[in-house]
């Protein structure tokens, strides 16, 4: 029966029937150990939308949004920056490959975290700037791959119109680093997500990491459950809604499709 549809309808028939498989077992693992340290999926369900309606909920879920968001975006002006400036400082190359990308690659963000806790305290600021930090890598690695697969040819013919580096890079350049960019903000878009947790638990009086904080300091474990089925939805959106409709829209669109032999 299965072999008779098509392909995005077996996917969406494949992923449903993983997510009944997965909250069936949740389910029953509830059940069968009958503790309060495992809630049931209706439980946690409820749990989160009583914190949802209530005053301020969905307060919550916009500033860590926007943390999420803005850190990224700021991330990927520092990081596109710095892959870029590699083509055409040797200096900037040299500090970015030997300081600025090891340092940020092998330092973990939570250290970074708390060290802007420490600097500026709990505020919204120390999550947006920990989140920066972590997706620069992103952009700085996605940028020198990119870099590399540049057309010299269209660049040179660029270079006989206009003497501009400033107009080849908008005009020509950036345009062919749209994919490699597309994909280093899905990917630190993703990673941001995991990372706004720990950094508003230590770093923030609001957000969806403080209050799962605030509902584990309180022994709410419907509520931690609940706080938890909202990160994953936020993520099953963002990566199979909207990102993969840019992707099939603004990104595939423009590449070359494979010419069938004869």
């Amino acid at each position: 029966m299965i072999k008779g549809i098509n392909n995005k309808a077996r996917r969406i028939i494949w992923t449903l029937s993983a997510i009944v498989v997965f909250v069936l077992l949740w389910w029953l693992l509830s059940i069968s150990t009958a503790s309060t340290f495992l809630p049931s999926p209706l439980q946690a369900v409820e749990a989160l939308f009583r914190r949802l309606s209530a005053p301020k909920g969905m307060s919550h879920v916009g500033i860590s949004v926007f943390r999420v968001t803005f850190g990224t975006l700021l991330g990927a002006v520092v990081g596109t920056t710095l892959g870029v400036a590699t083509r055409y400082v040797r200096a900037a190359e040299i500090v970015v490959r030997s300081v600025i990308y090891p340092l940020l690659q092998s330092v973990p963000t939570i250290c970074w975290a708390l060290v802007f806790i420490l600097w500026i305290g709990l505020n919204g600021v120390a999550p947006i700037l920990s989140v920066m930090v972590a997706v620069i890598p992103y952009f700085i690695i996605n940028t020198w791959e990119g870099m590399k697969e540049l057309d010299n040819n269209l660049i040179e013919m660029a270079s006989s119109y206009t003497r501009s580096p400033f107009k080849i890079l908008g005009k020509v350049i950036m345009p062919m680093l749209y994919p490699y960019l597309f994909a280093a903000t899905k990917s630190s878009f993703m990673t941001s997500w995991r990372i706004i947790i720990p950094a508003e638990i230590f770093g923030a009086t609001s957000g969806m990491g403080y209050r799962v904080h605030y509902a584990f300091s309180n022994h709410q474990i419907d509520d931690v459950f609940g706080w938890t089925l909202a990160f994953a939805a936020i993520l099953i959106f963002f990566d199979y809604g909207m990102f993969n409709f840019i992707d099939r829209k603004f990104v595939r669109k423009w590449k070359p499709k494979e010419i069938k032999p004869l």
